[in-house]
Formats: C-alpha cells, sequence, structure tokens
C-alpha cells in the first residue's frame, strides 16, 4: 500500500490545497485594494464534517463500523456535499470606500495570517504522521 493513500494523507492534502487557493483569493484580494467596485472574495470554509459525508457515499475509505457492542452507531445522515473550494457567497464587509471598493487591508490580512497557522498546522501533522510510520517500521524489524 502506498503511503499517499492513506484516508488521512488525502485529508491533509485536500486541506493544504484549500488553503492554498485561499491564500491566492486573498492575495487577489489585496491586489486589487484600489480598483473601483471591487469587492473582496474568499472561499467557504472547508468543513470535515461535509468532506467525510462527500466520501461516504464514494468511498469505503471512510465507513465506519462497530466492531464492539460498546461502539458508538455510525450515524446514517446525509449531508449534501459541497465542494470546499467554492467561492463564499455572503460577502459583508466591514466598510465599503467611496469608489465601491470593499477591500479592507486589515481585515485581508487578518485571514491571511490565520491561513498561514493553518497551513503550519498541517504541515506539523503531516510531519507527525510520517515520523510515526517510520517508528512502526523501524520497530517491524
Amino acid at each position: 500500500m502506498e503511503l499517499m493513500n492513506l484516508p488521512m494523507y488525502g485529508l491533509l492534502r485536500r486541506r493544504m490545497d484549500w488553503l492554498n487557493q485561499r491564500q491566492a483569493v486573498l492575495s487577489q484580494n489585496i491586489a486589487n485594494a484600489d480598483t473601483p467596485k471591487y469587492k473582496s472574495h474568499d472561499l467557504k470554509k472547508f468543513d470535515f464534517k461535509e468532506v467525510i459525508r462527500a466520501h461516504k457515499n464514494t468511498s469505503k475509505r471512510f465507513a465506519m463500523s462497530a466492531t464492539n457492542a460498546n461502539h458508538i452507531a455510525a450515524g446514517s445522515a446525509a449531508g449534501r456535499a459541497q465542494g470546499p473550494f467554492k467561492e463564499n457567497g455572503s460577502n459583508r464587509p466591514y466598510e465599503t470606500a467611496p469608489d465601491g471598493n470593499q477591500i479592507v487591508l486589515e481585515e485581508q490580512m487578518v485571514k491571511m495570517n490565520e491561513t498561514q497557522i493553518n497551513h503550519n498546522m498541517m504541515t506539523e501533522l503531516y510531519r507527525k504522521q510520517l515520523r510515526m510510520f517510520r517508528t512502526v517500521m523501524r520497530g517491524a524489524r
């Protein structure tokens, strides 16, 4: 089995892709901070529950199964699957310039900082998973 085909790595990769795309969208907002009538854009939040629900019907890798009577039963709630890379439709800017521009640089910088922190967290999770596999492989000899 290839390591990159494991569900954990797939979710990490998907979250990293979302963070990279969000960084690009926020950079575009900052680049257009002086463009008249430019509206700020952002992506819909990456919702872990929605990702699991979307893959539940297409992949058996995420299917939960109870192997013990004391386990919590897997729920059958089927949520609507929305892609995490869609643009967020609800946009309420803190302020709008007289020329109609809705970019607030401070708000964009806070979002970029949040994205960077999440990116660092995903990178650290990836490293820890690799360390765990290395430890297991060394112990198997």
